[in-house]
């Protein structure tokens, strides 16, 4: 990551406590940054560094703007979303474009610099099976969720502009790691694994562009600390099929007979490629992953194996 020889920032990452926020703080604290990071609920593990934990509700906007200008953060990663019951269709996605407006205009009045918000390849049409780039592929979301990230990036560089910050726009792809969602592929399938249960999937057939969280987050960092200006796929560049990855995890949990592909329906409509086109994460961020399958899913493997442990 870029970051790694430039003098300790103030970087403040709001949504810290989720998935990609826990590993994108871990990232920034080994690099040596001092790391604002807010939560929304439960206090997070301690991550060692330079690394302030403060809780906020990032839809209360005077709030927000009294921690911003609090620690000034030069540098900004907006992780913090809606993440509640049926968040993909929840009309709470479109309150959220508002509630990221007031942060961007609060970082700036507070004199920060450079910003990096997380949009979602969910913003792109679907339809077609090629990979989807971000200076051609349009942007038709089909969920809530989409289309509110789609509307807040159409405004997210003229604002940029307007306000004087340096701004890009993450578009991450599918995410597989510690921390998951329980309900999730990878984490279902491996808890259903070690636990010797059945894992019951959907034909496979799907191919899908898979990233470990943790080189979502050095991406994400690299990203913030560079002077890319707009979207940039974050993804593998290489889709696999759904199946390919539940048996990654039977291999390794020495429990393929417990798979069961076509145990469940494919949802309507489920497009059969999504894959993103990593040009710019490649050559003009001089990016590369650390995880491959292989490792990843051993990675993940093993931290679910702890988790389950202290569960008993």
């Amino acid at each position: 990551m870029t970051s790694a020889k430039t003098k300790k920032t103030t970087v403040m990452v709001t949504g810290a406590g989720g998935f990609i926020g826990q590993a994108a703080v871990r990232d920034l604290a080994r690099h040596g940054h001092r790391v604002i990071a807010t939560y929304r609920s439960d206090p997070p593990p301690k991550i060692y560094g330079d690394v302030h934990w403060v809780r906020v509700d990032m839809t209360n906007a005077s709030d927000v703007g009294a921690i911003i200008h609090l620690h000034r953060p030069s540098h900004l990663l907006s992780l913090a979303w809606y993440m509640g019951p049926g968040n993909q269709q929840s009309l709470e996605n479109f309150r959220w474009v508002q509630h990221s407006i007031d942060l961007l205009f609060a970082f700036a009045d507070a004199g920060g610099k450079r910003v990096t918000f997380c949009g979602s390849c969910m913003e792109y049409d679907w339809s077609e099976a090629v990979k989807l780039r971000e200076d051609s592929t349009p942007l038709t979301p089909s969920t809530k969720y989409g289309a509110a990230k789609a509307a807040l990036f159409t405004a997210f560089g003229p604002m940029c502009n307007a306000l004087g910050l340096s701004g890009a726009w993450a578009r991450p792809f599918f995410l597989y790691g510690p921390g998951e969602n329980p309900q999730r592929l990878a984490a279902d399938v491996i808890r259903s694994l070690l636990q010797r249960r059945e894992a019951l999937c959907t034909h496979g057939q799907q191919k899908r562009d898979f990233l470990h969280v943790d080189d979502v987050a050095t991406a994400m960092g690299a990203l913030l600390f560079s002077d890319l200006q707009g979207p940039v796929n974050i993804g593998s560049g290489t889709a696999i099929p759904l199946a390919e990855l539940i048996h990654e995890i039977g291999r390794q949990t020495k429990a393929e007979d417990l798979i069961r592909l076509g145990a469940r329906e494919a949802r309507p409509g489920d497009p059969p490629l999504v894959e993103a086109d990593i040009t710019r994460l490649q050559d003009q961020l001089g990016w590369a992953p650390r995880f491959n399958l292989k490792t990843g899913v051993a990675d993940t493997i093993g931290w679910w194996r702890r988790e389950i442990a202290k569960e008993r």
